[in-house]
């Protein structure tokens, strides 16, 4: 009699004591409300505050649902039992996998939940706490038939047929707080209740990685920075890399700015992001406000130099007051005044080169690259301002080997277009044989494969002058290969033909010429030469005739010899 008595105690004290979870826990229940970009309506689910200790972003409240709702939302109002709302201000976390997904509010409403320190274990009683259709709150007494841990997580199993309207809704204990969020049963077992264990929600943060998170990145809403400096800034760096949802960075360049007020990058990144905007106030606003309160003002005239100078290289740039390159080299310069660094130098070189005054861009390379910012980059940048400016062809090639010879050996592919260009300038400057050697260096580094029949005329054209006959005979074949509808190829290659004494080969060579233009004397004249060597002089005279007739005059030249 005593037993049964105790045993009806306990039953009654646990009953009354899930009674009052309603009562204590009902203020934390949400609806939540999410829309697109477009304003059309994406989903609706259950979710429910949660107490995180400090908010992560100082205002409004944590809120846990369901990650579903959240794709691709731009948007997401919450409304309390109370009928308050407010709208997802910070996206803290997410995971498509387990379908949780965690924000902050941009003003506070519900009753956060406590979090549960202890787990559950086989056979606990616990409570699905959810709002009805009449907007109250109601208790679901359920017992846990599992509790498996894997990887610190743990994972519930309820003796209760599966209800999508409970995915997002919380798994209390008999003290009323958050063990776990229930989920949608993607399994097709529809006799089984699944949850997550609560402690999931504290392993949604935001991290430097979760800028390439496309659970994250998904969501249109902006998302929390993370709390560190360092990693806020290559969060938002990564950023820019992974995502187009341009609001949500802009939104993450404001919390920064707020958070670290006195650092510079906040600033000058948003500044960046006005000028590709084309809202040059709003920019130059917060270049101001940079050198007002920030201590490293040089980089700030740096990095606004950067910009002006590659916002005057954009041919759609409408000049907005003084921002022209004059003004992005002043900037460099006075970044250079307060800390001469060759880096700032670097940067005006570019201005300098940008504003044609080839002289002084030369000097300041050759400042460059005597200090240990001499690289093939900046070697180049001097030749090519020295070449510019007039200055001695002997010296611009020197400046060009010096900035190839830097590469280590074996070539890398990002030599290839030093020494592509160092055999332009050779074959431009009459070095032939340097540049059939440079093109054939070229060729060897990026592969046959990756080039077209335009290099290999190119090639084939130096190695003609520098008189290495079998190889252009066979890159013009290369180029052939390419492009068989080219008629200056044939007639270069029946050309070499000629000058090698492949006679018959010329003629062969040009004939398929005049297949693809008959009207030009070029073909008519090989093969009118070719034919007179091989003595076959009544049909040589008829073909050098076709091409006087043709307009080439030298064919006359021809005809007068053979007589």
């Amino acid at each position: 009699m005593t037993r049964t008595l105790c045993l009806l105690i306990f039953i009654l004290s646990t009953a009354v004591a899930f009674a009052q979870i309603d009562k204590k826990a009902a203020q934390a229940l949400v609806k939540i409300t999410t829309t697109d970009q477009s304003g059309a309506n994406i989903g609706e689910a259950a979710g429910f505050a949660l107490a995180m200790g400090e908010n992560s972003d100082g205002s409004g409240t944590e809120i846990v649902s369901v990650y579903s709702i959240f794709r691709h939302a731009a948007k997401a109002v919450v409304t309390d039992m109370k009928g308050k709302r407010a709208e997802a201000h910070r996206i803290d976390g997410a995971n498509d996998l387990y379908d949780v997904v965690r924000f902050s509010t941009d003003k506070a409403v519900a009753t956060p939940l406590p979090m549960a320190t202890d787990k559950l274990g086989v056979g606990s009683k616990a409570v699905i706490l959810q709002a009805n259709d009449k907007g109250k709150a109601q208790n679901i007494e359920v017992t846990i038939a599992e509790a498996v841990e894997h990887s610190g997580l743990t994972y519930y199993t309820i003796d209760r047929a599966a209800d999508n309207t409970l995915a997002g809704c919380p798994l209390l204990n008999e003290k009323g707080q958050a063990v776990g969020v229930i989920q949608r049963n993607a399994e097709g077992n529809t006799a089984k209740t699944y949850a997550i264990g609560i402690e999931f929600n504290q392993a949604l943060t935001i991290s430097t990685m979760s800028a390439a998170d496309q659970s994250l990145q998904s969501i249109y809403i902006p998302k929390q920075l993370p709390a560190d400096k360092a990693q806020a800034m290559s969060y938002l760096y990564l950023l820019t890399k992974n995502t187009e949802d341009t609001l949500s960075y802009l939104a993450n360049l404001g919390d920064f700015i707020e958070k670290f007020p006195e650092d510079y990058f906040g600033y000058t990144e948003r500044a960046t992001y006005y000028i590709a905007s084309a809202r040059y106030a709003a920019a130059e606003a917060d270049y101001a406000k940079a050198l007002e309160v920030c201590a490293d003002k040089a980089d700030i005239h740096n990095s606004m130099s950067v910009a002006l100078y590659n916002l005057n290289r954009r041919k759609d740039y409408t000049p907005y007051k003084d921002w022209d390159l004059n003004r992005a080299l002043a900037e460099c310069e006075a970044a250079y005044s307060l800390n001469p660094t060759p880096l700032y130098l670097q940067q005006k070189g570019k201005c300098l080169y940008a504003l044609k005054r080839y002289n002084e861009a030369h000097d300041t390379y050759a400042d460059i690259n005597k200090t240990n910012f001499r690289s093939s980059e900046n070697l180049y940048n001097q030749s090519r301002a020295l070449e510019l400016a007039g200055g001695d062809s002997a010296q611009v090639l020197a400046l060009l080997d010096s900035a190839v010879v830097r590469f280590i050996r074996p070539l890398r592919p990002d030599a290839a277009p030093y020494i592509f260009y160092r055999a332009q300038k050779y074959d431009q400057y009459g070095k032939y044989k340097e540049a059939a050697l440079g093109y054939q260096e070229y060729e060897d580094l990026v592969g046959k494969a990756n080039l077209n029949d335009i290099f290999f005329f190119n090639k084939e054209q130096a190695e003609l002058k520098a008189r290495l006959y079998p190889q252009a005979l066979n890159d013009i074949e290369k180029a052939i290969a390419l492009n068989d509808k080219e008629y200056v190829y044939y007639i270069e290659k029946a050309l070499i033909e000629t000058r090698t004494g492949h006679f018959e080969e010329a003629i062969f060579t040009a004939t398929q010429a005049q297949k693809l233009d008959a009207t030009d004397p070029d073909s008519y004249k090989l093969i009118g030469i070719a034919q007179s060597e091989l003595g076959r002089k009544a049909e040589a005279r008829q073909n050098l005739q076709k091409a006087y007739e043709l307009g080439d005059e030298s064919a006359q030249e021809w005809l007068n010899s053979m007589k």
